[in-house]
């Protein structure tokens, strides 16, 4: 026999002694008990009433605010536009005043013959100034502007260190208010760096002096003529 089978045969004798001394146990106390003893439980009779389900309560309704009496409105009246009343003109105002004009206005012109003829009033004619006059102030104002260029000389350092020299003469074009217009060498010298030097002088000195009356009436030309020296 095997170790399992002797454990399983040892198990179950206790089962079995463990049942026969629970039966007799039972056979010992039982007898002795009382039956008096055992209280039966009475039966109670409970009775439970169901209320009825109660409706919700009702929600009060908010009375609406009470709204003034409008107030009614006057019709406008309209106010009669009161016009003025027009009189009647007078019969001595007709008499006096309105009758006599219109007997002046009805009676015939005289046909006199009008002794005096409006004459045309002749147009001023401008007197131009003579060739001569024209000459002297030309000549004077040519003066004017050598000495306001003579100012603006500059002679140049490369003309300077190798003792250049030479006269330009330059054509110079102004308009009536003594602004340049243009500027043109008529005669140049040897040497373009004195040439440009010239123009750049004229071109520094504008605008020049007012021009005299005679020489406004239009652009004109004056001579300048520019030197360069070394003394």
């Amino acid at each position: 026999m095997g170790p399992t089978l002797q454990k399983f045969e040892v198990k179950f004798f206790e089962t079995i002694v463990l049942s026969l001394l629970l039966h007799a146990s039972l056979l010992v106390i039982i007898p002795r008990m009382n039956l008096n003893d055992v209280v039966i439980p009475e039966l109670l009779n409970v009775e439970i009433e169901l209320s009825k389900p109660q409706p919700p309560p009702k929600i009060e309704e908010i009375p609406k605010p009470i709204e003034p009496p409008k107030k009614q409105e006057k019709p406008v009246e309209k106010k009669q536009e009161v016009k003025p009343e027009i009189k009647p003109i007078q019969e001595t105002v007709k008499k006096e005043v309105i009758e006599p004009i219109i007997e002046e206005m009805a009676e015939p012109l005289n046909d006199q013959p009008i002794e005096e003829a409006i004459k045309p009033v002749p147009e001023a004619v401008p007197t131009q100034p003579s060739p001569e006059v024209v000459k002297q102030v030309t000549d004077s104002y040519t003066n004017q502007l050598t000495r306001a260029i003579a100012k603006q000389k500059k002679y140049p350092k490369i003309a300077q260190m190798r003792q250049w020299q030479g006269e330009v003469l330059l054509n110079v074009e102004i308009d009536p208010q003594g602004n340049l217009v243009k500027t043109e060498i008529l005669e140049a010298s040897r040497y373009k760096i004195l040439n440009n030097e010239a123009v750049d002088m004229v071109k520094r000195a504008a605008p020049f002096p007012n021009p005299p009356e005679e020489l406004q009436k239009r652009n004109f030309t004056v001579l300048v003529p520019i030197s360069f020296k070394l003394e």
